[in-house]
Parts: structure tokens; sequence; C-alpha cells
């Protein structure tokens, strides 16, 4: 299940005051890491599992114990036995670093942006045994950081500056180093892509097929009413490519995703048609800053003629918009060339 969809669960959970929230920080051994999975451990019953519910027993046990003690969070490390490791899916046995932390306010918030299928950094403490959440970043917001004692001066600073960097490069990822002195685990959740084609025709089929190529998901509607529930619940790293000229669709889909942060809109059509849109959705009170999400004509100028080849230009314009890169040459660039 992916993470979005657990902690949807999670937040809209009855039973909040007695959640306790599981996250492995680092692993040894499985033969690799499994990221961004998230667990919710309510009394008898569980949201999402661990590294293929390989360790759930253990971790019932642990988040009984959290809630009849005094600390909001603690770290432990699960053993399992190459036997059972390979009978639950996974490679090899290992040792994993798990941390299990009942939300205070600031985790809520997080857990609502990941909810929400926005691309969310979290920062957790791992200085002690006990732990908790130090903060979080989505790439469109500045950092929010803990009051929690210990959690200010010149760490908050660094703290907030790696939490924005990890956001903004919108990869799912882990990692564990070191800022002010103390050891910290950053989770970079970036819910997979998902892009929607309005329009049929082979065009959209050949977008589709690129997509899907790039391992993201992707659908076709034709009407206003299915693209407006397809995309109910798009976020920053969702992408919708217009290619009917019906601004009786355009303008309402556009409208109803222009304000999702990160976002991506595409749209097919003449110079005179792109105009005509954007001076509706200016008649509606969108801002000039607002309109930058909309890519319209649609694509990277790579001289496409063919709908595989413009399917490929589309989804590169997509790709340089979500790692918020220009999509120009890398020999004209001097940063890494690998994201």
């Amino acid at each position: 299940m992916e993470a979005a969809h657990v902690a949807r669960e999670i937040v809209s959970s009855p039973a909040r005051d007695e959640i306790v929230v599981a996250r492995i920080l680092e692993l040894e051994g499985f033969g690799g890491r499994t990221s961004g999975e998230l667990m919710g451990l309510i009394s008898g019953a569980a949201i999402g599992t661990l590294m293929f519910g390989s360790m759930s027993t253990q971790l019932r046990e642990l988040a009984d114990g959290l809630r009849d003690g005094n600390s909001a969070g603690r770290i432990a490390d699960i053993a399992l036995g190459d036997a059972d490791a390979v009978n639950a899916g996974l490679a090899c046995g290992g040792v994993a670093r798990v941390a299990l932390i009942r939300p205070d306010a600031v985790f809520w918030e997080a857990l609502g942006e990941l909810a929400a299928r926005s691309v969310v950094a979290v920062a957790t403490d791992m200085s002690g045994p006990d732990t908790r959440v130090l903060g979080y970043c989505a790439p469109a917001s500045s950092a929010v950081v803990s009051d929690a004692p210990g959690v200010a001066g010149p760490f908050s600073v660094a703290l907030s500056g790696e939490l924005k960097r990890r956001a903004e490069s919108r990869r799912a990822e882990s990692w564990v180093g070191e800022l002010g002195g103390r050891a910290v685990h950053i989770e970079t959740y970036s819910p997979t892509s998902r892009c929607l084609v309005v329009g049929s025709s082979e065009l959209a089929n050949a977008i589709v097929a690129q997509f899907e190529l790039l391992g993201l998901s992707a659908s076709i509607e034709d009407t206003l009413e299915g693209a407006l529930k397809a995309t109910v619940d798009f976020g920053s790293n969702d992408a919708v490519v217009l290619l009917s000229h019906d601004h009786e669709i355009g303008v309402p889909l556009f409208s109803a995703l222009i304000r999702t942060p990160g976002v991506y809109l595409g749209a097919l059509g003449s110079r005179h048609t792109q105009q005509v849109r954007r001076d509706a959705l200016v008649a509606l009170g969108y801002s000039d800053e607002e309109l930058k999400v909309v890519y319209g004509p649609v694509g990277l100028d790579l001289g496409a003629k063919t709908p595989a080849e413009t399917a490929v230009a589309i989804a590169a314009e997509f790709l340089a918009h979500r790692s918020n890169r220009a999509g120009v040459n890398l020999r004209a660039t001097q940063g890494s060339i690998n994201g």
C-alpha cells in the first residue's frame, strides 16, 4: 500500500489518541531497503505493513509497551533470521532499526501532507533510544521544525535547510547523518507520479505508453466529469496533459487543479488556443505566478513530429518540472548529471 494511502487512513482514524507510527530508519542485511514504508499500530489492529509484514508481531508488542510508558517514541532494533525473511518475500535476514512514535502536532501535520500525496521530507531524532519527529518540509513551503527542547538555534537552521533541500529534490530516499552534533534520519516520501491525459487519440495512447515505460501511472479521460473525478486527489508529483481544445473542459479542469502545489498542467494546441484559455483563467482571478504551472504548448522543443516523439517531449518536460530543472543540455550545466 502506498505511503500516502497509509497516512490517509492514519489521519482519518477515530483512534488517533492511541496510534503509534512505525517507520524504518536503517537496515543491515535484507538484501536492500524498501524505502518509504509507513505503518500505523492501534491496539489489536494495524494500518499498512513494514518489510512485507515480517516483523508485525514485534512491532505490536513494542507499540503496546510505548503506550504503557511515558515516552513519546523509541528506537528499537528488530532482527529477522534468513528463513523467516525469505518466507516473507525478502532476500535474506538482517536487522532493522525502527522508530515507533506517538505523533505530536508536528508529526500529524507531516502525515497530513503525505496523506494529500505531497512530497514531504520528515526528520527523526536518532541521538538516543527515545525519539521524536524533529520537523518536516514539503517542496512548496518552508520547513516546519519542532519547538521541543534542544531543537533551536543553529541546529534548527541546519535542519530546516537540509529538509528543504531534500524535499525540493522530490526523490524518494532515506538519509542518516549528523546535523549540529545530533544524529538525524530524514525520509523523503515521494508518491508515484500519475498522469491523466484528457482527450482520446493516437497521441493520448502514446503518452500513456511513455509514462508507463517510465514506471509511472497514466490513464485517459474524455469528459470533464471523468477528469475531475480522476484528479480529485492529485498532488505535487502528478500531471495532467490536456489534448482537448474544448475550453469548457480545459478551463474548469485547470481551475480545479492550478493551486495544487507542484502539479504539472500541460496543454496541447496553438499559441492562440493557449492565450484564450489563459485569458479565461486570468478572468477567474488566477495570477501570472499561479499560471506558471500551465505548460502550453506542451512539451520540450525536441523537434518532435510523430505521436511517439511528441510523447517523449511531453514526458521529458514533466520530468524537468518535477525535478525543478530547466531541461537544457547536460553539457551546458555544471552540477550533478544524475538528478
